[in-house]
This record gives C-alpha cells, structure tokens and sequence, in this order.
C-alpha cells in the first residue's frame, strides 16, 4: 500500500494505491482483450472458411464480406464480450459511417411509409386499449 499526495495551490488531495488491486484490474483488462479478439478472430475465421467452402448462397456473401461491415461485425463483438463497451461502441460507430450513404439511400424509402404506419398505430391504440 502505498500512500500519494498531490497538491495543488489551494488543496491537498489523498489516494491510496493498492498494489494488488491494480494488477487484478490490468489481469482482467488484459482476459477483456483476449476473449474479445479470439471471439473475433474465431467468428471471421468461420465466416471465411464458410465462404471456401461455398455453403453461404452468393447474395449473403456479398453482404458479410464488404468491408464496410466490419466494423460493425467487430463492434458488436466488442459490446457482447468486452467490458469497455466504449470500444464496440466507437467500431459500431466507425461502420456506421461507412454505410451512411446507404442509410441515407434506406431512409428515404421508408419515409414514405411513416405517415401511413403512425396512422394505423394511433388507431390501433384508440380501438385496443383499455379503458
């Protein structure tokens, strides 16, 4: 245990550093990284022998394996097996971009429908719920 003090002009702050504590974190951080890529590793590692092995139909292979998705596939892993959610957090937002001009292409299809569909749902509300 080791004690530090900082200070400053106008105020004098205290922290304990515990040793062993910081280690513990640093081994966990350092399990967080490697279950994480070996997931990643193992998830791309079947998709690409999949892939070799001609079992994914030729439309869904297009799809998965455009580089603009990886991001995205490498996010989500990040969120599901990393503490740090900050990571998936920032590739999902990475693959985002990448697909923005798609997002945009998507969107303006389905505003189309917007309208008709809050209709249908503020009706369905009135006409179901309970009184």
């Amino acid at each position: 245990m080791y004690q530090l003090k900082f200070v400053n002009s106008h105020h004098v702050l205290r922290t304990t550093f515990y040793p062993s504590t910081y280690y513990k974190n640093m081994a966990t951080k350092k399990n967080d990284n490697r279950l994480a890529w070996g997931v990643t590793l193992l998830v791309f590692g079947c998709l690409f022998l999949i892939r070799q092995l001609h079992i994914m139909p030729a439309e869904l292979a297009n799809i998965v394996f455009d580089f603009k998705n990886y991001p995205l596939i490498i996010g989500i892993i990040f969120l599901l097996c990393h503490s740090n959610k900050n990571i998936g957090f920032v590739l999902i937002a990475v693959g985002l971009l990448f697909r923005l001009s798609d997002i945009i292409h998507w969107t303006r299809n389905v505003s189309d429908f917007i309208w008709p569909v809050l209709l249908i749902t503020a009706g369905a509300l009135l006409v179901f719920r309970k009184k």
